[in-house]
């Protein structure tokens, strides 16, 4: 095992390529040499926007300093995912209008930013099949770029519903109460509607009963709740991740309100949105004999599977830390799909818990990179990102830097 290295970030200010002026996170790197056999040494930073920040902004840096980085891009969005095309997708709110865009940034010759495209919520809320279901409340969490060329977006939705399990008494006095929901919402480059999964659709998704598992609930203030049919909602699912599966062209879905990971029938746009299976306590699949305390994902965020049979994610571990004061992890599984079982878990600790945010990454050189979105520390709002190889307790390095939502560590600027 090679040693500990730990790199800690500053801010410092800089120009931005939108002309703002914005802070930057100045990685030093210690000791001041790169770590043998790292291949991915820049990492986009996807930013999230707090009380105690500047607006957020999209950047690519250097964790050992190499020129012309960092790269950055001030303009108010959250990363979410780049594109084998060369771009950023990013989400904003557009508080002039009331609406919500999808943006898709690239660079010129001159590495200018430049939006090559954008998708607006108001547009996708005047088509079918949005038509005839709850519109969309806002775009979050999730933008990815999937196959011929199609971008999936997760959005909220809410309704009112009567429920003595959803809306309990002890709150509700008459079981009715506000349900935030998800959809994720496929559409083509001219931001046409090709497809939506609804969770208020019982053919799509039949557990309108089954509450968060915290019994999470949201508010517009202070959780920036896009609510308006009451001043309190359930926060029902939290969708906060999609993955796209090669094998099959269907759609995996982080729930993580529910701690489930759920696969729906997408089919490359020919799929009804069924469930396809479960994965989680409680699902489809059963977890075979293992030493591991606690094995099922625990409010996780960013799940992929980078490989066939794997599936990986930033497990934050909320019912863990409310029942016993747990930490946050990196969770591994490997999974046998046709048998609908779990052959194996491999989990990496962190040493710090993570109510919110947080990343997952199979790196190339074959280690794991977890990224913690907002570990809780007295020493303010911050981010820390940890390196392991294989099978190892012990992180290589670690990185602390600004808070932010997502990291993707990268070969070269739009490379993996």
């Amino acid at each position: 095992m090679k040693s500990t290295i730990t790199i800690v970030s500053f801010a410092t200010l800089a120009v931005c390529a939108w002309g703002q002026t914005c802070t930057a996170p100045t990685p030093v790197f210690n000791p001041a040499v790169v770590p043998p056999g790292e291949t991915q040494p820049l990492e986009l930073n996807g930013f999230a926007r707090t009380s105690d920040q500047l607006p957020t902004f999209v950047m690519v840096s250097s964790v050992y300093g190499a020129t012309g980085f960092p790269w950055l891009d001030c303009k108010e969005q959250t990363l979410t995912r780049i594109t084998s095309t060369n771009t950023f997708l990013g989400l904003s709110p557009v508080l002039a209008s009331g609406d919500y865009l999808v943006y898709e940034t690239g660079l010129t010759t001159g590495r200018v930013a430049k939006i090559v495209n954008e998708w607006s919520l108001k547009s996708a809320n005047l088509q079918a099949p949005i038509t005839s279901q709850q519109p969309l409340l806002d775009w979050n969490h999730e933008a990815t770029r999937i196959p011929n060329a199609r971008t999936a977006v997760i959005g909220h939705e809410e309704m009112m519903v009567t429920s003595t399990t959803q809306c309990p008494t002890a709150q509700f006095p008459t079981n009715y109460c506000d349900i935030l929901g998800d959809k994720v919402v496929v559409m083509d480059a001219a931001g046409t509607v090709e497809w939506v999964w609804d969770s208020f659709s019982a053919a799509q998704f039949p557990y309108i009963n089954r509450r968060a598992i915290l019994g999470e609930t949201c508010m517009p203030e202070p959780n920036s709740c896009p609510i308006t049919l009451a001043t309190v909602a359930q926060d029902w699912l939290h969708a906060n991740s999609v993955w796209y599966d090669p094998a099959d062209g269907n759609l995996v879905i982080n729930l993580r309100n529910q701690n489930w990971i759920v696969k729906v029938a997408y089919q490359n746009g020919a799929g009804n949105g069924s469930v396809v299976w479960i994965l989680g306590k409680g699902g489809n699949f059963t977890m075979e004999s293992t030493s591991i305390k606690d094995p099922w994902e625990d409010h996780p965020h960013d799940v992929t599977s980078p490989i066939p049979g794997t599936y990986s994610m930033f497990d934050n571990g909320n019912g863990r830390h409310a029942s016993s004061g747990g930490f946050s992890r990196g969770l591994v599984y490997q999974i046998d799909e046709a048998a609908l079982t779990v052959t194996g878990v491999d989990v990496y600790p962190l040493g710090v818990y993570s109510p919110g945010a947080g990343s997952a990454q199979l790196l190339t050189e074959g280690n794991w990179m977890f990224m913690a979105g907002r570990p809780q520390n007295a020493s303010g709002i911050y981010s820390e990102e940890f390196e392991f190889a294989p099978n190892t307790t012990v992180p290589l390095w670690t990185e602390t830097l600004p808070e932010q939502y997502r990291t993707i560590r990268l070969v070269s600027l739009f490379a993996y």
